[in-house]
């Protein structure tokens, strides 16, 4: 596979000289700011071409950069730590700005599933990709990890397998991938872009009028499930034509990535009706019956229904119970 392009780092500061020191205190920008998160961001990169499976598999020549995925998780997760410390210091401003922090952590949660997701395909993701399984061995062997261990030791593990030998990161960084490791440690991060929000961007606190629009219009959860289905489906049918198409098996690569950041995103976000609690509930019941797909996908799903629940937690909006049973 030949190596994916980076986007170029921004140094336009967003940022002023001034620190809120309080949520009530933030100074909010008034310009519309588009809001994508990385999963749903993967569906845009699908070419238009008129045979589906090239189309499906040329998506594999356009997914981004993991270290492009890395700083932007990055970005969102000091973010929604900074969100934290001004609740602390204002907790009675927190009940009317907590969607911002929600929306920090959507963002943050599926960047790192998307860096999980993403196969690597050039030599800097083999590097990144290295770095994040070496972060998260230390991370979990420390007591610190987020997320169930074992769900993360499978998340870890390869979706499809590649010529390219296993990378294991020691002690010092490879000769020629310590611009790399800068980027990976977060040394240099991206700024905000200046774009027309076609593609993911990083978002600041700052933004917070943006993010609680794009947290309070959450997607479809049935409907990704249903076109989850259909990419699944047509898997199926790619595999059963004879002749096997030459583009099979780059074909089955790409329309699993589409149809597992789907089933990711269902899970992240928090369920606002009985209809989003079934359509999770489907979810989990889709990946148990489907054993023959990569276990690390499956997952990064597992994954991501637990932090969904764990928002949905705050109550409210958000449903939780279906028959009287707790989900």
């Amino acid at each position: 596979m030949k190596g994916r392009m980076s986007r170029p780092l921004r140094t336009i500061q967003i940022m002023t000289d001034y620190i809120a020191p309080s949520l009530r205190d933030l100074v909010f920008t008034t310009d519309s700011v588009p809001v994508i998160d990385e999963l749903a961001a993967l569906d845009r990169l699908l070419p238009e071409l008129p045979d589906e499976l090239e189309r499906h598999a040329a998506l594999l020549e356009r997914l981004p950069p993991i270290l492009d995925l890395r700083g932007r998780a990055l970005v969102h997760a000091q973010q929604y730590e900074r969100f934290l410390t001004l609740a602390e210091a204002d907790p009675a401003a927190l009940e009317h700005m907590v969607d911002i922090g929600n929306a920090l952590a959507v963002l943050a949660h599926a960047g790192a599933i998307a860096m999980l997701l993403v196969p690597p395909g050039s030599a800097e993701d083999h590097f990144a990709r290295a770095m994040l399984v070496k972060e998260r061995d230390q991370q979990y062997r420390a007591g610190n990890g987020v997320h169930d261990p074992v769900l993360m030791a499978r998340a870890l593990r390869r979706s499809f397998a590649d010529s390219h030998p296993r990378l294991v990161i020691g002690a010092h960084v490879p000769r020629g991938m310590e611009q790399a490791a800068q980027r990976f440690s977060g040394a240099v991060l991206p700024q905000p872009d200046a774009d027309d929000g076609s593609g993911p961007d990083v978002y600041h606190l700052e933004h917070g009028l943006g993010l609680e629009t794009w947290f309070d219009d959450p997607p479809d959860l049935a409907l990704l499930l249903d076109e989850a289905r259909t990419l699944l489906s047509s898997i199926e049918a790619w595999s059963q034509a004879e002749p096997p198409s030459p583009f099979w098996y780059g074909a089955r690569r790409g329309a699993l990535i589409l149809a597992y950041a789907r089933l990711c995103r269902i899970g992240l976000w928090p369920a606002r009706s009985s209809g989003d609690l079934i359509a999770k509930m489907e979810v989990e019941r889709l990946i148990s019956e489907r054993a023959a797909d990569p276990d690390a996908m499956r997952a990064l799903v597992e994954i991501a229904i637990g932090v969904g629940r764990r928002i949905a937690r705050q109550g409210g909006r958000f449903v939780t119970v279906l028959g009287g049973v707790e989900l």
